[in-house]
């Protein structure tokens, strides 16, 4: 039991993010395909030079694709 005066956690960070968009722990294994695909496609461009415009470019449209598997 919390006493009046103490506080409850303040939530931050991922966890913040997790509750407020409904995210659960568990990974969606098709959008994690998905997003492994993407980047297997930009590995021609990126192996030689990471910093190659061409590489940067890819990996860039990639994010659309992967940022709600984490």
């Amino acid at each position: 039991m919390r006493s009046p005066t103490i506080a409850a956690p303040a939530m931050r960070g991922i966890a913040r993010s997790q509750q407020t968009t409904g995210v659960t722990q568990s990974f969606n294994i098709d959008c994690i395909i998905r997003c492994g695909a993407q980047i297997i496609r930009c590995a021609s461009q990126c192996i030689p030079n990471p910093l190659n415009p061409g590489c940067i470019s890819c990996l860039g449209s990639s994010w659309n694709t992967c940022r709600n598997c984490f």
